[in-house]
């Protein structure tokens, strides 16, 4: 099977885009050795990775700073020891891009794929990065793990930037320094590029990268000249595989607006209500609401199941009606009619209010909510009268 060409960059960002080698004069300044920065971080990622892998987190923050204090008890600082532990959290809002990178991001731009940011750390670091050297309207979301619920390399890490961007995990293409990442990503479904800045020999027993590049405009190079994928033949997928996202839908043969629509190994009905139809099942439109509905709470579960908050039950009430376009005030368009979706959300369970509202916004990250949003392309081929 050819495998399905990634729209979305994902790029790492600490020691991907971002020289981290600035950190080391941050230790020096509060009194500390240089040597003791790389161990640092080394030691963050270790016990984030380990939290992550028993089921757990924390922020990046929260681990870097307890475990400079630990780092730091024996050392004689010029500074008292929470200004220390300041001073070099804060280094990483000062931290530069890699020279490659600005050529690099513009470069894959230009192959007209979506770019964003994925970190275990925080979006606003991110942020203060590419905005310091004016990159940050290349991207069109910095994501971070916070929002995932587990550290990367964990699947659910790299199953929420999936869902973030409205796609699915083998649309991505993860970039990164790391060999863990690549590996996590890949056994995500990812595709990936190691970029190997330093000339390091990739470990074995990591799943290998898709691409491997010094530069990142050196993968803007390979991704223009590899062959895009072809448009999937209807006719060659083979329905029993619901892995392939097939639906099928044929008349009922009663002669009125039934459909029976095969999803796989799933069976449905779709009618019109009467007296159009017979309504032995739900209109085209309820489908549509139906898979906004389930793709709202499945992914509020998610969430909750991630944060280890007590959601007990997800309810979602939807309603479509057309309005016209003058009756509605927070519409860019304003001729005709357009669609209205009413959606109501119902969280059972003991939530602060501060947590219902951050379910309410994961509800708008829902892919199906993003797929309606965004421009929709469908491509209608007739088969052949003999098929």
């Amino acid at each position: 099977m050819t495998r399905t060409t990634p729209t979305v960059i994902v790029f790492d960002v600490n020691e991907t885009l971002s020289d981290m080698s600035a950190m080391k004069a941050r230790f020096v300044q509060v009194g500390a050795p240089a040597h003791l920065a790389s161990a640092w971080f080394a030691t963050l990622l270790r016990d984030g990775f380990a939290l992550a892998a028993a089921g757990g987190t924390a922020s990046f923050s929260v681990i870097g700073s307890e475990l400079l204090r630990q780092v730091l008890r024996d050392v004689p600082l010029m500074r008292e020891p929470d200004e220390a532990v300041e001073h070099i959290m804060a280094g990483f809002g000062l931290l530069e891009l890699h020279s490659d990178v600005p050529e690099g991001v513009r470069a894959l731009t230009g192959t007209g794929m979506r770019l964003v940011t994925l970190s275990n750390g925080s979006a606003e670091v991110a942020r203060s990065l590419l905005a310091s050297a004016e990159l940050d309207g290349h991207f069109e979301a910095l994501l971070s793990v916070e929002d995932a619920g587990a550290w990367k390399p964990m699947r659910a890490a790299y199953d929420y930037a999936a869902a973030a961007c409205g796609v699915r995990p083998a649309e991505l293409l993860l970039v990164a320094v790391h060999p863990w990442d690549i590996h996590g990503a890949a056994e995500a479904g990812l595709a990936t590029a190691w970029l190997n800045r330093g000339g390091d020999t990739y470990p074995s027993y990591f799943t290998a990268p898709d691409y491997t590049v010094t530069r990142l405009a050196e993968l803007a190079t390979l991704l223009a000249d590899a062959p895009a994928s072809a448009p999937a033949d209807p006719g060659a997928v083979d329905s029993a595989d619901p892995a392939e996202g097939l639906v099928v839908v044929t008349e009922g043969g009663t002669g009125g607006y039934a459909q029976q629509i095969t999803v796989g190994p799933h069976r449905l009905t779709a009618d019109e209500p009467q007296p159009i139809g017979t309504d032995t099942g739900p209109s085209p439109y309820d489908l549509v609401l139906a898979g906004l509905g389930a793709c709202t709470s499945m992914t509020v579960r998610m969430y909750a199941e991630r944060k280890k908050w007590p959601l007990e039950k997800v309810t979602v009430t939807l309603r479509h009606h057309r309005v016209h376009a003058k009756d509605c005030a927070d519409c860019e368009t304003v001729v005709g009619q357009i669609d209205h979706i009413e959606r109501l959300l119902h969280f059972e369970g003991d939530l602060d209010e501060d947590q219902r509202q951050r379910l309410a916004e994961i509800a708008d990250k829902c892919p199906v909510h993003r797929t309606l949003h965004s421009e929709i392309i469908v491509h209608t081929t007739v088969a052949d009268a003999s098929e």
